[in-house]
């Protein structure tokens, strides 16, 4: 499969009207012949069932194929789901009566994963944020896995639907915050098995793609718009912390007053590059505001007890970016 993306969408509960809408673009493994053969027997089972294909052998990407899939479709709310995952029996229900309760916002589910095991720092990370959490680490990425959405129409419509581009989820998530949109992650148990396998097209994003979407709406959101970031610190003048400078803009760039660390063969020095010659201190010498560009959960805990001491506020003197 190419791409086969489909929404659901329902009224109100528990009397709920239930519309799937699956859009076939470009798929080589005959999916548009089992969704033929499905759509009589959901309809038979009081499902309103409908299907449209793109007809082409290339796919349009996941963006285009979810765009159309809640085109053709008429429901109030938006229940998306990748083909190849699975839905919990109380999803609908649990999350619509969330997003009922929250106008506006983007809801997201817990997952489990299959293979039980699969990426399983990954998942952790996503299962266990806070609700906080979700909006301050959304530069890390995606903090509602795209699979677990949903959203009322009008929420989705005043997004102007995916950018049909590579990072569609993320693109979205982060327009959704910009506009002011909250996010929720439903609590309890998983309620979406999200399938781990090689060929997955999340696979396929390019990692420097990733970091300059990221990079991009760390600047807007926090960079430009608050006047005590006009000169910020990045924490970890390792791999990601260059990464992350030399994805900024020049003005971006330009704010960075250093790099700090804790590596004896780094402090004392200079990054180069270019035309920038940034220092690089010991994190107990730097001033904050910081980006964080050390990973989460990789030191044993070192690098969070170091954050700590410093008795900072997250969302005011720092953001973590990896």
């Amino acid at each position: 499969v190419l791409h086969a993306e489909a929404s659901s969408a329902d009224p109100a509960p528990p009397a709920c009207r239930l519309e799937l809408s699956a859009y076939d673009d470009g798929s080589s493994d005959g999916s548009w012949d089992s969704l033929q053969r499905w759509k009589p027997r959901l309809e038979a089972a009081g499902v309103a069932v409908v299907i449209g294909r793109s007809g082409g052998s290339q796919g349009g990407g996941c963006g285009f194929a979810k765009n159309r899939a809640v085109a053709q479709s008429s429901g109030t709310w938006l229940c998306f789901q990748d083909v190849d995952d699975l839905s919990r029996p109380k999803r609908i229900e649990a999350q619509l009566l969330a997003a009922a309760a929250r106008p506006g916002a983007l809801v997201g589910a817990r997952v489990s994963r299959e293979p039980e095991g699969s990426t399983a720092r990954y998942v952790a990370w996503a299962n266990e944020m806070s609700e906080e959490e979700l909006l301050l680490h959304r530069f890390r990425e995606c903090t509602l896995l795209m699979p677990t959405w949903f959203m009322a129409r009008g929420t989705f419509v005043r997004g102007g639907g995916f950018r049909e581009e590579k990072c569609e989820d993320l693109l979205f998530l982060h327009a959704h915050v910009a506009r002011g949109g909250s996010l929720h992650r439903v609590g309890g148990s998983p309620l979406v098995v999200y399938r781990y396998h090689a060929a997955a097209v999340t696979h396929a994003t390019p990692r420097a793609l990733l970091l300059r979407h990221r990079t991009a709406a760390l600047e807007a959101a926090v960079l430009s718009a608050h006047p005590s970031w006009a000169r910020f610190t990045i924490w970890g003048a390792g791999r990601d912390g260059r990464d992350f400078f030399k994805a900024m803009s020049e003005d971006g760039k330009r704010r960075v007053a250093a790099f700090c660390d804790v590596d004896p063969k780094k402090i004392g020095s200079k990054y180069i590059y270019e035309a920038h010659r940034v220092p690089i201190v010991h994190f107990r010498e730097a001033q904050p505001p910081f980006v964080l560009c050390v990973a989460l959960g990789r030191t044993g805990g070192a690098f969070e007890a170091n954050v700590t001491s410093l008795g900072l506020r997250e969302g005011l003197d720092y953001y973590h970016f990896c």
